[in-house]
């Protein structure tokens, strides 16, 4: 019987088809600091996989810039699990956009300031 990958493992698998941490810092990084995006807010455990980190859809926009301090504050930075334990942030953490508790899109990519979103089934 296969013996079911770590959860690291399960996460480099993930990063390969989305956006972690360090790929939306980077993008982030090389945007004009007053760019207007769309306001992800509150990094937090991702309810799908709980090391994963996911952004609440806040109302309006906001600047790359602050949306790259908080990016920059997440690495490092010691989460809850959504079902307990604790989990570090780090480059190679996987992304979401998703409410609290609940399951969401996966972040794909970072383009003309716009963010490209897996669909729902796309996002499992």
């Amino acid at each position: 019987m296969p013996t079911k990958p770590s959860y690291r493992d399960a996460q480099l698998l993930r990063a390969q088809s989305q956006m972690t941490l360090g790929t939306l810092i980077a993008e982030l990084r090389g945007l004009p600091d007053d760019t207007e995006l769309p306001n992800f807010i509150r990094p937090h455990s991702y309810r799908g996989h709980y090391h994963d980190l996911a952004f609440r859809a806040g109302e309006g926009v906001r600047t790359a810039a602050s949306l790259l301090g908080e990016c920059e504050q997440a690495v490092g930075q010691t989460f809850v699990g959504y079902k307990g334990g604790e989990f570090i942030g780090h480059e190679h953490t996987p992304v979401w956009v998703a409410e609290y508790g609940c399951t969401g899109y996966r972040i794909l990519a970072l383009t003309n300031a716009q963010f490209v979103l897996a669909s729902p089934e796309e996002s499992v």
